[in-house]
């Protein structure tokens, strides 16, 4: 049965429309709604197979509408007129329309080609969903065995090696001080006394790494007082000109935030070391009514943002992508500004009530300043 110009219009009108939906349950419900426009529609059964592994369906009439899911195939029924997505492959899935009218049927023939592109669109958009869900969930578990394994690290440092060489450095302290006391010994109380000098160099050293492996003052003093410890460090070992400003009315976070923010601050501060070329460093620690910001500022040489994104879009930037990766699974946003010449700016705002993928505030876009 031939259908009207303003039918087969509508029916075009649908194509587009399926291919925008946002969810497999507005493909259909724009399928139904399509069909009454063209004539009277009983039933819609939509029934569509999805991931290799679970069917799925969808049953409307009138105002009734009810979906199911099951690992088995949905048989046809008997009752409207079935129209097959595949004819060569029948259980990819199917649509089926009641009553048999012949203008129902064309439409539904007609229709059923942009039905079935639309719920495979929503069908590959759930699998690169999952994909994303993925492999955000094999980064956040990286990330927390690598800062666990740090934890040990630092306590194993800190309480055995750093314990041991303590003891040893008191031990050729009692050797030196016998040797004087003996008299005539003046080379082996130079070469002990070189020693204890080395082994006090050795467990410096050895605090600093378990200090940067994880900054217990963490723990103890909060984030402020460990950035702020971090910033003179870095003035001290860099030359730069260094400051750390904290505004607004310190409160205690919880350890993920505070963990989290001082690995950005110093992913961020590594960054400048190594790129930016900058005589300048400004951090600020903000504690806003809600949340607490973090930025991180420099005048160096800065560089075209669009160089961090490959063709497809993706950051190609390990450091700023795990920066972006830790505040949002802290439900915050990270943002980046920068330019050739004029210098970088990254902030990072995390609500105080963060819970791991709450997902509140979307990520800014990286901006040219």
């Amino acid at each position: 049965m031939q259908l009207s110009e303003s039918k087969i219009s509508r029916i075009f009108e649908f194509g587009r429309s399926a291919a925008k939906a946002q969810s497999p349950d507005e493909v259909v419900k724009r399928t139904f709604e399509t069909l009454k426009e063209i004539g009277r529609v009983d039933s819609l059964r939509v029934v569509y197979l999805f991931d290799h592994s679970v069917w799925q369906e969808w049953r409307m009439s009138g105002k009734r509408t009810s979906t199911s899911q099951s690992d088995t195939w949905f048989e046809p029924e008997k009752k409207g007129t079935t129209i097959y997505f595949d004819s060569s492959n029948t259980q990819i899935g199917y649509l089926t329309v009641s009553p048999k009218a012949a203008s129902l049927v064309t439409a539904a023939n007609m229709l059923s080609p942009a039905v079935w592109n639309g719920l495979l669109l929503q069908s590959a958009l759930r699998r690169v969903q999952r994909a994303a869900k993925l492999e955000t969930g094999m980064v956040r578990a990286a990330l927390r065995a690598r800062e666990e394994e740090r934890l040990r690290i630092a306590r194993e440092l800190h309480d055995d090696v750093g314990q041991s060489m303590a003891s040893l450095k008191l031990s050729l302290k009692w050797a030196e001080d016998v040797a004087r006391g003996r008299g005539g010994l003046q080379d082996v109380i130079d070469e002990l006394a070189g020693s204890r000098e080395a082994v006090a160099l050795m467990i410096g050293k050895v605090r600093d790494l378990s200090h940067t492996l994880y900054p217990k003052i963490l723990d103890t003093l909060g984030l402020s007082a460990a950035v702020k410890e971090l910033t003179l460090q870095i003035g001290n070992s860099s030359g730069m000109e260094v400051t750390c400003n904290v505004t607004g009315r310190e409160r205690p976070l919880q350890r993920e935030i505070g963990l989290a923010l001082y690995r950005c601050c110093q992913e961020s501060i590594n960054n400048v070391l190594r790129h930016a070329n900058a005589s300048r460093l400004s951090i600020e620690v903000h504690y806003g009514d809600r949340e607490v910001r973090l930025t991180v500022e420099d005048n160096g040489r800065g560089f075209n943002p669009r160089a961090l994104y490959d063709s497809s879009g993706k950051m190609m930037s390990s450091g700023f992508w795990t920066i972006r990766q830790r505040i949002s699974d802290l439900g915050g946003a990270f943002s980046l500004s920068t330019a050739g010449g004029q210098g970088t700016v990254v902030e990072m705002i995390v609500p105080f009530s963060a819970r791991e993928n709450n997902g509140r505030r979307k990520n800014k876009n990286t901006n040219s300043r």
